[in-house]
């Protein structure tokens, strides 16, 4: 037995072909479109993904539900219930999703440099995706919990600038084979993603989430989505719109309100109540 065939067999879900394309495509907004396996038609996909399929933590901030990433279940939550969810599983759904289109697509972990400070490596605590396009190996990620991230993939063997739907980015290499994209602003460039452009073991990331899901996700609301103007997001109990250039900001008085908001604004069918915002904080300080 080969090491894929071993890991399939214990951890088969993570494995799992898409159940429906076409269904996964007309949920961002791509409905009966044949998406081309170019540069090109990878941006067209990562960028309906962005502006259509939400960053967000409610299962663990507001309905304290263990998360897992397993295809079909991935699947059902994205697709069936309009929701979204963080990077361990947008981006595992988002591979199979390139994988059923027919790109070549494996996963790779991440070290966020928040700040851009390089003094201090963090630890691996991000999944993405490497796409292979002619020989080329492009980075892509619809799981970053920032609108700030990148809308099209960023080649990793090109080391000019890359402007990226109006920001710069760039890439630079690091010791041990690894990578590190740059962001640009302001005139001045900080350190945002490193990683090593080879293919992840995908059970990494089982333990990887477990961990996640004990931490930051259970601190407040966060939900982020583009729009071709800008972005909408929920920061704890802020309503926060970004349109060309100018942002709004509104307080979100109730449980009640925000869920009209995610409902309304995020394109969301939830019918649970959420939490108590007040509660939460007082619970983990």
């Amino acid at each position: 037995m080969g090491m894929a065939d071993f890991w399939t067999r214990m951890y088969g879900k993570y494995f799992a072909p898409l159940p429906d394309k076409e269904a996964y495509l007309a949920r961002i907004g791509l409905a009966g479109e044949k998406i081309p396996l170019t540069k090109a038609g990878l941006d067209r996909v990562l960028w309906a993904h962005l502006c259509n399929v939400p960053f967000e933590n409610l299962d663990l901030f507001d309905y304290d539900r263990k998360v897992d990433f397993g295809i079909e279940e991935m699947f059902e939550k994205v697709v069936e219930k309009k929701r979204g969810g963080y990077c361990f599983e947008l981006n595992s759904v988002f591979m199979a999703l390139l994988s059923a289109i027919g790109f070549e697509v494996y996963p790779v972990g991440v070290r966020i440099f928040m700040g851009g400070d390089e003094q201090n490596t963090p630890a691996i605590a991000h999944r993405a995706s490497i796409i292979v396009i002619d020989g080329k190996r492009y980075y892509a990620d619809v799981g970053f919990g920032l609108t700030s991230a990148p809308g099209h993939a960023i080649c990793v063997d090109d080391y000019d600038n890359q402007d990226i739907r109006g920001t710069m980015f760039s890439v630079e290499d690091r010791p041990f084979n690894h990578k590190m994209i740059m962001m640009h602003k302001d005139g001045e460039k900080s350190a945002l993603f490193m990683f090593i452009p080879d293919p992840a073991q995908i059970v990494d990331f089982v333990s990887f989430n477990t961990t996640i899901q004990a931490t930051g996700f259970r601190q407040k609301r966060m939900v982020n989505l583009r729009t071709n103007e800008g972005s909408r997001s929920v920061d704890g109990g802020i309503f926060r719109q970004q349109i060309n250039g100018v942002v709004t900001e509104t307080p979100i008085p109730s449980a009640a309100a925000a869920l009209k908001i995610l409902n309304g604004e995020f394109g969301m069918q939830l019918t649970e109540p959420l939490s108590d915002i007040a509660e939460k904080e007082m619970t983990w300080g």
